[in-house]
């Protein structure tokens, strides 16, 4: 055991979520006290039961835990609970299977009492034992959904997003302000710490083979981690790409609606404008999702925006309205000119079709404009939810 020369921290918390884990949860207590004593620090070991099935709880008190209910099933809802109850300065967090070492966790909680982090995330990548984890984890999904972390919030502090073994202050977690239930919970700390502008260390760990069943489902769990990151930054998911796309496909469509054009000796025809016009179309569609999903992060409290707020503060539905009513008056205008002129010429060929295609892209956009501030609008009406009556089992 080694004393650590900084006293300003009360102890460490060990928090575990726990479904269905008699096989190793025993263990994993005992591991996690023996990393408590090593770090010289009193502590204590809380086991967050998920309404499991089996013997886990009874186990794991056996062994010296704090055991604790949690009704509502979710990685980030065992957590939360355990976190909420922590009495420790320090909480360190990690699975109830094997697959990390807590008798190590002093690799985590060092940089920590030596004051050069508010959050530790293990880096499992450099560490994995055969069979600890599925080749498609391993190569695409961990990568991937660390790649686009780094690269939707602009750090390189994280490699690993993902790994479950972490350490973190209580009074860091408690500024965080997770909200999340589920597996996205991981996504979520890091997100919120980058946010709030935590100081961020990583180190390495092993990951070891799983004992007994695996709770985790590649896709589903996958998709609610890139499902948060795109709420949580739909700036760089959609906003900027669609915008980047719309300007494009206006630039195109424009000049080619009065004729085609020549390029370096190269006739620019109709079917770029279709093109362009398709392009157009799709990119108000990313726009209008990204607007929707910052309003609603905004409005539910996930993060505050200050570009959200700005636009609440400033535009009514009325005003949108009144924004978008010259694209819609030009495309019916031009478009009702189009088919005036077709009909006098006794239905013939009127030779306009490139003018009517920007006209109906007009139109069309004015609409998608129209229809996005509309919800945009009703997103921020007051809200009172009376929850659904319970349904009547005698019929």
């Amino acid at each position: 055991m080694k004393t650590h020369k900084n006293a300003q921290y009360s102890g460490i918390s060990v928090v575990i979520p726990c479904l269905n884990e008699e096989q190793s949860i025993g263990q994993v207590v005992d591991a996690a006290f023996q990393g408590i004593r090593q770090t010289g620090l009193t502590g204590e070991v809380i086991v967050v039961d998920n309404d499991s099935s089996d013997n886990s709880a009874g186990i794991a008190r056996d062994h010296g835990a704090t055991v604790i209910f949690e009704a509502e099933k979710g990685y980030g809802s065992a957590l939360r609970k355990g976190f909420s109850e922590a009495k420790y300065d320090i909480i360190v967090m990690g699975d109830g299977d094997l697959t990390y070492d807590f008798s190590k966790l002093d690799i985590l909680v060092n940089p920590v009492l030596e004051g050069k982090a508010d959050f530790v995330v293990g880096n499992r990548m450099k560490d994995i034992r055969p069979g600890a984890m599925p080749k498609l984890h391993q190569y695409l999904g961990n990568p991937l959904l660390s790649f686009l972390l780094k690269a939707f919030f602009h750090t390189r502090a994280v490699h690993d997003a993902q790994c479950g073994m972490r350490a973190i202050t209580k009074t860091a977690y408690e500024n965080l302000y997770c909200v999340t239930t589920g597996m996205e919970f991981a996504s979520e700390m890091i997100i919120h710490a980058l946010r709030i502008g935590l100081k961020i260390e990583e180190r390495n760990i092993t990951y070891h083979p799983r004992v007994g069943e695996s709770k985790l489902s590649s896709f589903k769990d996958g998709w609610r981690h890139l499902r948060f990151m795109l709420l949580y930054s739909p700036s760089a998911a959609l906003l900027v790409p669609g915008f980047f796309v719309w300007t494009v496909s206006m630039l195109i469509a424009f000049p080619l609606a009065f004729g085609h054009v020549i390029i370096y000796g190269h006739s620019i025809d109709i079917h770029c404008m279709i093109l362009a016009g398709l392009m157009n179309i799709i990119s108000i569609q990313f726009i209008s999702a990204g607007l929707l999903a910052k309003a609603y992060a905004h409005l539910s409290g996930l993060r505050t925006d200050p570009v959200i707020a700005w636009l609440y503060k400033r535009f009514t539905f009325e005003k949108i309205m009144l924004a978008t009513l010259p694209l819609i008056l030009f495309g019916i205008i031009v478009t009702l000119k189009v088919i005036i002129q077709w009909i006098a010429e006794d239905f013939g060929a009127p030779n306009e079709a490139r003018l009517l295609f920007f006209a109906l892209l007009c139109l069309t956009n004015g609409a998608q404009i129209a229809t996005g501030g509309y919800l945009f609008s009703i997103m921020a009406l007051p809200r009172h939810i009376e929850p659904f009556p319970k349904e009547d089992k005698r019929r």
